[in-house]
């Protein structure tokens, strides 16, 4: 199974004074009451045949208090505790139990705009359960969100036994072939588009120093806080940017920095993949439902070499708007799906090869991952406590990931990278938080009262 993960970090405000503070046992009972909020967590994945896809099959027992943890960081830093969430992200997850863990941490002090009696709470999913929108959903039904959306049971599926699913086996390799015959003959027509100008060519990666693949090495994980209605306010001053524009402006303004400092600042294009959704939003306004799960992955440009923040921001939004004109043509639909009808047996190989060419450095399409997930409203409660702050983290096998998040007014921008491409994390975090203001400067737009978090 893929080995990427999905950590979630809610901050939630300290307790009124004088009262007890929360112990494992209460988080266990709290834990147990919520259990059926999502099948996630009572269900596990199962290999029932090297020729079948897993599947879900409910638990017979779900132990809460194995997968609680209770940590006191007595008065640890920033540091600290990002240390604490590398851990988190690196350690592998039980695939015998359903697929999640909840990190109770409290103890860390000196982080500006948040209490020194915060209470952390991190939320580790694999990535078997969803994708990033769905693991938001599924917080925010566990925090009693008033619009948290209500999950929605799925039948049980039971694939068929052993001899029919030998028996199946012919078909499976006529439809893959099939598959892979559409795929040929659509990455043609794409070429011939591409060469003809009707659609935007795909920007070509080099690979540079963010591709060590995060597993088999130590992670570092950090993030950067600032204002997201500075962030708005900024982007409006140029027609048509996006908060998602915006946001990958600033990641390439740290990518241009630190690479600049470690002297590899050269010609080749710095280029990121980012998941967004393929169907126009006039659309999914009319059918959400159909619409919500139709994702694919772009690439953009980053344009790293270009030294003016508002120049580079303009271009970004270009290179986003032509890679979504690019995912969403026939084509690359059809190129992209195309591993939907691979039997179970034959899709384990190819992405395991796929695996295997970026740990090798042969077979990359971009230099990072950066997801972008909203977490709504604020309005998430535990034990009666308000929620403060919200980031994400990503780890996926291909090494550098980021998250773009944004809790009410809150936007953040969090990274993990294996400590052999990245040994000084808090540079880079220090590159996204001047990046930001530069940005903002640029575009004419201040925000005097942003959060930071501290120097290390």
């Amino acid at each position: 199974m893929d080995e990427s993960k999905f950590i979630q970090i809610w901050v939630f405000e300290p307790g009124e004074a004088g009262q007890e503070p929360i112990g494992r046992d209460e988080l266990v009972e709290w834990m147990t009451a919520r259990l059926d909020r999502s099948r996630v967590f009572t269900e596990i994945v199962e290999f029932r045949s090297p020729l079948a896809y897993p599947v879900w099959r409910t638990a017979e027992h779900v132990d809460v208090a194995d997968h609680i943890r209770y940590l006191d960081l007595d008065g640890a830093g920033w540091d600290g505790f990002t240390a604490e969430l590398a851990r988190i992200v690196a350690a592998p997850m039980d695939l015998s139990r359903p697929l999640w863990e909840l990190h109770a941490i409290t103890g860390v002090r000196d982080v500006p705009g948040i209490p020194d009696d915060a209470l952390y709470i991190v939320i580790k999913f694999q990535h078997a359960i969803g994708d990033g929108v769905e693991a938001v959903g599924i917080s925010r039904r566990l925090f009693d969100a008033p619009d948290a959306d209500v999950e929605k049971p799925e039948p049980e599926y039971v694939p068929p036994g052993l001899v029919r699913q030998v028996a199946a086996v012919p078909g499976q390799v006529v439809n893959m072939l099939r598959a892979a015959r559409r795929t040929k003959e659509a990455v043609a027509e794409l070429d011939a588009l591409t060469a003809s100008g009707e659609i935007p060519p795909a920007p070509a990666a080099v690979p540079n120093r963010f591709n060590s693949p995060a597993s088999g090495g130590a992670v570092v994980v950090d993030v950067a806080r600032r204002s997201l209605d500075a962030a708005q306010a900024a982007r409006r001053t140029v027609p048509g940017v996006t908060v998602n524009d915006f946001a990958l402006a600033v990641v390439s303004g740290a990518m241009r920095e630190y690479l600049r400092h470690h002297g590899e600042l050269g010609d080749d294009p710095v280029v990121v993949a980012s998941p967004m959704s393929l169907v126009p939003l006039a659309e999914r306004r009319r059918n959400p439902e159909q619409a919500s799960n139709q994702f694919g992955m772009i690439l953009v440009d980053l344009h790293v070499q270009e030294p003016d923040p508002r120049v580079r921001l303009e271009k970004i939004a270009e290179s986003t708007a032509q890679g979504k004109r690019r995912s969403r043509s026939a084509p690359a639909m059809i190129a992209t799906t195309a591993l939907d009808d691979y039997p179970w047996w034959m899709a384990r190989r190819v992405v395991a090869a796929t695996h295997h060419a970026v740990e090798a450095g042969t077979g990359i399409s971009a230099n990072a991952m950066i997801t972008n997930v909203p977490r709504g409203s604020s309005d998430l409660t535990f034990f009666g406590r308000r929620s403060l702050e919200a980031f994400n983290l990503s780890s996926v096998h291909s090494g550098f990931a980021m998250s773009i998040t944004s809790l009410g007014s809150e936007l953040s921008i969090s990274f993990t990278a294996n400590a052999a491409a990245m040994p000084d994390p808090q540079r880079f975090r220090r590159a996204l938080e001047d990046s930001f203001d530069a940005l903002v400067s640029a575009l004419g737009s201040t925000d005097p009262d942003r959060p930071t978090v501290p120097v290390g």
